[in-house]
Order: C-alpha cells, then structure tokens, then sequence
C-alpha cells in the first residue's frame, strides 16, 4: 500500500509540472510510475485507471510538441541543405554554422519529444555533408597543433637545460628576467595545442619555469631589503644644512636606483617610500627657494630704479642657487645684459667723442686740455708718419662706411673696393666694433706726412670729425 501511495505522489506532481508547463518533468514522473506499475504486477484499479489518464496527458502533449517542433526541425534541414549549394569560403565559418544548428536541434530534443527516425537520420545525413569542407581544415589544424606540442615539449627541455647548467651560479637578475621574458614569448608563438595535451604541456612548463622563478624571487627580496636598508638612512639624515641633506638624500638616492629590481608590486611602494622620506629636505629647499625669488623681485626693483648699482646686484645673485633656472632668474639675468649693453654704448659713445678731440691736439699740442684714449696718445707721441696718401684715404673711406655717410664721387671705386671686404667680413661673422675704429684711426695717424698736418690731411680729419659725429648720433 506505501507504494501505491508513492505512485500517486508521483501522479499528482507529474500533473502539477503538466499545468505548470514543465512537460519533460512530467512525462519522466509518469515514465518512472509506468516502470514501476510493470515491476509491480498487480496495482488497483484506482491508480490504474490514475496512470492511464496521465499516460494519455503525456502522450497527448508529445503529439503536440512534435506538431510544434518538427516543422522547426524541416526549418533547420533546410538551412543545412542551402549551407551545402553555398558553403563558407571560410571553413571555421562553415564549421560555426554547423554546430550552432545541431545546438538548435539538441535544445528542440530536450523541450519536446526527440524526432522520428527519418527525420533524425536526415539531418545526420546533410550534416556529414555540410562538414565535408571543414574536415581538411580541422586535419591541418590538428596537424599544426601537434607540431606545437613538439616545439613547447622543446621549449620545457631548455628551461630545464638552463636550470641544470646555471643553478650552481644563476645569473643577473634582469638576464634572468629577459631570459624568461623572451621564453614566455616563444612558448606564446607555438598555440594553439590539442585540448588533451594543453593541461600536461602546461603543468610541465610552469615545472620547468619554477627553479628560475624561485631565483628571481630571492634576488627581489635581497634588493628588497637592501632597498628598505636605504630608505632607513634616509630617515636618519638629520643636518642642520638644508643643502647638506639634500646632497646626502641624492647620493642615497644613486645607490638606491643601482641596486636591482625588488619586483613590479614593491618597486612603486618603494619608490613612494624613498621619496616621503625626504620630502622634509625639499620643502626646505622650497622655502629657500621662495626667498630668493623675493630677492630677485627686489633686485629687479632696484636695478630699475638705479642702474649704477648693476655690479652689486650681479654681486649679490652669485650667491643665488636655488632660483637659477627660474623665469625670474632669467628675466633679471637679461635686463642687467641689456643694462650693460646700454652702458657700453654709452662708453664707446664718450670714447669716440675724445676722438674729436685729436684735431685740436695735433693743432695746440695742449695735452693739459685734452682727454685722449691712451692707446692712440701712444700712436701720437711717437707716429711712424709714413706719407702714404692711398693708406690715409682707404681710413677715411672705410670710417665713412662704418658711419653710413657716402664718400665722395671721386673715391667711389675705392668705396666699392671696400663696401666688398666689408661683405665678406659680415658674412664670416665679423662685426665692426670700436676697437676697430680704434685700429683705423691709429692707421691715420701713423701715415700722416709729418707731425704739422698739411692742407690735404685737414680736409681728411674734418671728414673723419663728421664721422665720429655721425657714429655716437647712432648711439644712445
């Protein structure tokens, strides 16, 4: 009687599964009583007559999914049957295809009643054929996935080569590295593999790999620890010069960045630490730095406001460190060059006006009276007065150049002969400078006739007054 009443347990749960559309789960409840009943022999005619109308429930709804599902089965014999008129150029494509419809058959199979015979064999039959293309590309892929097989078994049978001859001395820490770095690669090249011998290649490559890892990973930890060694030091520098624990801190810092890696995950929190540490020292610095940059906005001030105090400003920034590449820096660096530029055109400007001068002197000789660059007092006192009129001329010529003041029509070829050396001297970098003029006036002197200048030297000089006069109106 425990068993009848199981059988109608089951009964009741196969109808529940029917209304609730669970129809597979019902149908293995009613198979499961139908086995049992037959075991059983002799049942009542209750759960008799129970059965034969859950029987009928299961037989009713295989009739209705096999007239839902078989017309979708006919769908999928005909995708079959146009992918042979029209395979894929691609046969992985085409193998694609094909799985993903016996995937649409498979999921028909388990949510109705499997497919009749023919049917079956039909779609076995088309589907051999639509796999046709695609057999002798999977056999070159096994092909290829056997000969990497090969090539990493090769790949393991030299790391562990390496190991054999290198772990009495391994070597550096990055050859070390690099060597497992291009290994790694070259096992990458030779994938992919067949599935049975994937898990095995795996498990002995990593084997193989192992010893060296192992090496790695204690040569990160000495590094490791002679890197936390240093940062140690660091948080021991304690002097009362800021630029002496700066210094001391860049030293350290050399010696930590010669030691070796101490692995990808340390390194930054190392780094991180290294640094912290002496951000004391720079925040000093900083400070200084900072100082001095009001300084320089002073000296800036100043030189504005007196340019005579340019030496003591220049003075005062050779003590400046902190700052020298600052745009302050260099901002005050050029307005003392064009200070200095100014006040040099100023000085040739007032030597050339002493020039002026030399007429009167050579006229009164009153030495008393008249400030003379010494250089060219020298050239007067003792002149080698050499009477050559062409060399006398060629001065006065070159300095009218120099000045911008045209010569005079008779000297044109010589003012031509000239303005061409001049050419050539500016395109070889040469500029006219005072010290030149200097030179030209020296030249007069020293060809002049004798120590009283004769009418045609005067009208020469006068030419050379005009030149002068000209020169400092072009300066400030």
């Amino acid at each position: 009687m425990e068993t009848h009443k199981t059988l109608f347990e089951s009964l009741d749960k196969a109808e529940q599964h029917f209304e609730a559309g669970q129809i597979k789960l019902a149908q293995k409840l009613v198979n499961e009583v139908s086995r049992s009943i037959k075991s059983e022999g002799k049942v009542s005619n209750k759960l008799r007559h129970r059965f034969n109308f859950m029987s009928a429930q299961s037989r009713y709804f295989n009739d209705i999914s096999s007239f839902a599902t078989n017309p979708k089965r006919n769908e999928i014999i005909n995708e079959i049957e146009v992918l042979i008129a029209s395979p894929h150029e691609n046969p992985k494509k085409q193998a694609n295809e094909i799985h993903g419809l016996q995937t649409k058959w498979q999921l028909l199979d388990q949510s109705s009643k499997p497919a009749g015979r023919e049917q079956w064999t039909t779609f076995k039959t088309l589907t051999d054929k639509a796999w046709e293309p695609c057999a002798q590309y999977y056999d070159e892929l096994k092909a290829i996935k056997i000969e990497n097989a090969r090539q990493r078994e090769k790949i393991i049978e030299e790391l562990i080569n390496y190991v054999t001859n290198n772990s009495s001395k391994w070597p550096g820490l990055i050859d070390m590295t690099r060597y497992l770095s291009a290994t790694f690669q070259k096992w990458q090249t030779f994938a992919p593999v067949l599935d049975d011998d994937f898990k095995k290649l795996k498990e002995a490559y990593h084997q193989a790999r192992k010893p060296i890892n192992d090496a790695i990973r204690n040569e990160e930890n000495k590094n490791y620890k002679a890197k936390e060694s240093l940062i140690e030091k660091v948080k021991l520098i304690n002097d009362e010069d800021t630029q002496s624990c700066i210094q001391k801190f860049k030293k350290i810092k050399s010696e930590y960045q010669n030691v070796g890696p101490a692995g990808k995950k340390n390194e930054p929190k190392l780094w991180k630490q290294l640094n912290e540490s002496a951000d004391r020292f720079f925040e000093a610095e900083k400070s200084l730095a900072n100082d001095e940059l009001e300084l320089i906005n002073q000296l800036s001030d100043k030189l504005q406001e007196d340019p005579s105090s340019i030496n003591t400003i220049k003075e005062q920034l050779r003590d400046f460190n902190k700052t020298r590449k600052s745009p302050e820096f260099a901002k005050l660096q050029k307005n003392i060059k064009a200070q200095e530029l100014e006040q040099s055109k100023i000085v040739d400007a007032n030597k050339l006006k002493t020039y002026q001068n030399l007429l009167s002197y050579l006229e009164t000789t009153d030495e008393n009276n008249v400030i003379i660059n010494k250089d060219i007092f020298k050239a007067l006192q003792s002149p080698l007065y050499a009477a050559n009129d062409n060399e006398l001329l060629e001065c006065v010529v070159k300095l009218e150049l120099i000045a911008k003041i045209d010569p005079p029509a008779s000297d044109k070829p010589l003012k031509q002969k000239l303005s061409l050396e001049m050419l050539q001297d500016k395109f070889s970098g040469k500029s006219t400078s005072n010290d030149e003029i200097k030179d030209l006036l020296i030249k007069f002197i020293n060809n002049l006739q004798s120590k009283k200048i004769n009418s045609n030297e005067l009208k020469l000089w006068k030419r050379m007054n005009e030149v002068f006069d000209k020169i400092i109106s072009q300066l400030p």
